[in-house]
């Protein structure tokens, strides 16, 4: 009975396709107006008035060097170069071909001083051609942002987002291996002053099409900011609907009372990673009960109203055997802990085999269970 079926909803699919094509192509000669929504001051694109990118393969597009981007770096912070070069000129883009290799999509460019870098895209080319697909094509172009939205070649162009991450910090209470960020390995400190991050919250809820409709603060460890609840008190006040951080929880597990300052501050969600179930699957952060630490982070969060994410990710991008890719919820038994709320599952690169030993400041006496 299973194949009948499935062809019926084929055949009702392709037609439904089709019948939406007709009705598309008719539009486009009598199209009714289009809404033209407070947040934008254009009105928004019918989808056959959308462009996009090339896609498929294989194909050329734009890219960089990432040795370039790292010596241009170091240049800017040295003060050998003036910052403006990023705006000014294309430092470290180069031209980058996206093609197919054994069943697998890959990104494979040349650089002139640094040689070739090839980076694989997909593993499968079947659900990368569905993801492409799938893409209904760019948004509204960006506008009232003339001034403000000045970054060369990388000025965004088109459409809105939903979330707007500031990075408070590049500090951290840990030393993970991978760290998207980097954090307390570039050498530097980077923090955000409070003016700093009053200047952004007010420059980004100008800019229209209105891109950010919620807040993350991450880092770094966002809650390692000494402005960490006054911003987000402030970006409840400028009129961001939902305010969020991306946190280790250590510093809500020591503390109820740091979680209750942030509920009352104006914090809505938080965002904690799970490499699975136990102190076990996540040892390789070097705290030896971190899990434990983040259940009575959970438990701390949820006692003071604030919302929390799970963050099922593996230590190599991937979900971890026991990882259970739902938040933990407070109050349960360990193996009856895993709840049925949705998770965010989030691949990240690893950006190598060498194991980091955690800075002495994340030993702290919660992370030895006190």
């Amino acid at each position: 009975m299973r194949k009948p079926l499935k062809y019926v909803d084929k055949v009702i699919s392709v037609a439904a396709g089709a019948a939406f094509d007709v009705v598309q192509f008719f539009n486009k000669y009598r199209p009714n107006p289009s809404f033209t929504p407070k947040w934008s001051d254009k009105p928004l694109l019918k989808s056959w008035q959308k462009s996009k990118p090339p896609l498929g393969w294989p194909r050329t597009t734009d890219s960089l060097c990432p040795k370039c981007v790292i010596e241009a770096r170091k240049k800017i912070l040295d003060g050998e170069v003036d910052y403006r070069i990023l705006i000014n000129e294309k430092v470290g883009e180069i031209k980058a071909t996206i093609l197919e290799r054994d069943g697998q999509i890959w990104m494979v460019k040349e650089c002139p001083v640094h040689g070739r870098f090839e980076d694989m895209m997909a593993v499968d080319k079947r659900f990368l051609e569905h993801i492409e697909a799938m893409y209904p094509g760019r948004d509204i172009d960006a506008h009232n942002d003339k001034t403000l939205h000045n970054h060369g070649s990388s000025t965004i162009r088109y459409g809105r987002g939903s979330v707007l991450t500031v990075d408070l910090t590049n500090r951290c209470n840990m030393m993970c291996d991978p760290c998207f960020m980097d954090a307390n390995q570039v050498g530097f400190v980077h923090e955000l002053s409070w003016e700093d991050i009053r200047e952004i919250l007010d420059n980004a809820i100008t800019i229209k099409p209105r891109r950010q409709m919620s807040i993350q603060f991450s880092g770094g460890e966002p809650t390692l900011s000494p402005y960490f609840f006054d911003a987000i008190a402030y970006a409840r006040k400028v009129g961001y609907n939902s305010v969020q951080c991306a946190t280790n929880g250590i510093e809500f597990a020591k503390d109820p009372s740091f979680a209750r300052r942030a509920y009352e501050a104006g914090l809505r969600y938080t965002y904690l990673q799970f490499d699975g179930i136990g102190n076990d699957a996540n040892s390789h952060r070097k705290i030896g009960n971190l899990f434990d630490v983040k259940l009575r982070a959970i438990n701390n969060l949820h006692a003071a109203g604030v919302d929390r994410a799970g963050d099922d990710t593996g230590q190599h991008g991937q979900q971890r055997p026991g990882g259970a890719g739902h938040p933990v919820c407070p109050g349960q038994s360990e193996k009856d802990r895993v709840c049925g709320l949705p998770a965010r599952l989030v691949h990240r690169a690893r950006r190598g085999d060498h194991r980091r030993a955690a800075p002495p400041a994340a030993l702290h006496p919660v992370a030895h269970g006190a």
